[in-house]
C-alpha cells in the first residue's frame, strides 16, 4: 500500500464549504481506504491505498459530492511525491508562513509562468514547476493581486498550501508510510 495525502480545496475555508473533519475521515475508511487521518481542519487527508492517485481522486470527489452535497477539487500526491515537492522548495529560507506550494492536478498549462508574473508584485517571486507551483509572499497574501488571481490564472484544479503545513504533512505522511 502507498501512503497519498489528498489536499481538498477550499474546504472549511469560508462558509460555503463546511466539512467536518470526522465525517471526512469517516467517508475516505468508508471507501475501503486504511490508515486515515486529518492535519488541520482544512481538508488535509491522509491514507493508505493500493489505487493509483487518479482513482482516489476521482473516488474521494465523488464521495464528497454524493456525502456532503458539494464539489471539492481533490488534488492528491504520494508521500514520496510531496516530500520531493517540499525538497524542490526554491526559497528554503522564506518564512514557512508566507511560501506557499500550489500543487495542481494537471502539468502547468504553457504560459503559466508568464500569466503568474503578470499578475505578481516585485516581491512575489514565483516558480513553475510540472506540477507544482511556489510562490513567496514576501508582504502576506491579503493585499496581493497575485493570491487573489492565481487560481483562475492556472486554469487547471489546483489546491494552495503554505511551506509550514506541507512540510507537516511531509512528517505525518512519512510516519504513516514507515508504520
Amino acid at each position: 500500500m502507498t501512503t497519498h495525502v489528498a489536499l481538498l480545496r477550499g474546504i472549511n475555508v469560508g462558509t460555503a464549504k463546511r466539512v467536518a473533519m470526522a465525517a471526512l475521515r469517516e467517508l475516505a475508511t468508508s471507501l475501503g481506504y486504511a490508515d486515515v487521518r486529518t492535519h488541520l481542519n482544512s481538508g488535509n487527508l491522509l491514507l493508505s491505498t493500493d489505487e493509483d492517485a487518479g482513482t482516489l481522486r476521482q473516488r474521494l470527489e465523488q464521495g464528497i459530492e454524493e456525502r456532503f452535497g458539494l464539489h471539492a477539487d481533490v488534488v492528491v500526491r504520494s508521500a514520496a511525491e510531496l516530500t520531493a515537492a517540499l525538497a524542490a522548495n526554491p526559497f528554503p529560507d522564506g518564512d514557512p508562513s508566507r511560501v506557499t506550494i500550489a500543487f495542481l492536478a494537471a502539468p502547468a498549462p504553457a504560459g503559466t509562468a508568464e500569466r503568474l508574473a503578470g499578475l505578481a508584485a516585485d516581491d512575489e517571486p514565483v516558480v513553475v514547476g510540472d506540477r507544482e507551483v511556489y510562490v513567496e509572499y514576501s508582504h502576506g497574501q491579503a493585499d496581493s493581486r497575485l493570491a487573489t488571481g492565481f487560481v483562475r490564472a492556472l486554469g487547471v484544479p489546483v489546491t494552495v498550501r503554505n511551506l509550514r503545513t506541507v512540510t507537516a504533512l511531509a512528517a505525518l505522511s512519512a510516519l504513516a508510510g514507515s508504520s
